[in-house]
């Protein structure tokens, strides 16, 4: 895959308190660095994984299904990273 393709992924939010503080913070510390434009969907609303205000936005609870989105050459290990953070129970 090239890296103008986009790579997708569907996972299940499995933080018991949703999308909160926590997970967004160690989500945006983790994809920043990395060559990829990262966008997270969820109920028609979408936000970029670089931006804790967006992705505070989509108010996204446990159980949601989210749709992601990456480009960019470092698009795998970007979608590895958010999946690994949000599948994570125990937040």
């Amino acid at each position: 895959m090239s890296e103008d393709e986009p790579h997708r992924r569907q996972i299940t939010l499995a933080c018991p308190n949703g999308l909160h503080l926590s997970p967004i913070t160690t989500l945006v510390k983790e994809v920043s660095p990395l060559n990829a434009d990262v966008k997270i969907s969820f109920d028609g609303k979408s936000a970029s994984a670089k931006s804790a205000m967006e992705l505070m936005l989509l108010g996204a609870p446990q159980g949601a299904k989210l749709a992601l989105e990456a480009t960019g050459s470092d698009a795998s290990a970007a979608l590895d990273a958010v999946s690994r953070i949000l599948e994570m129970h125990g937040e």
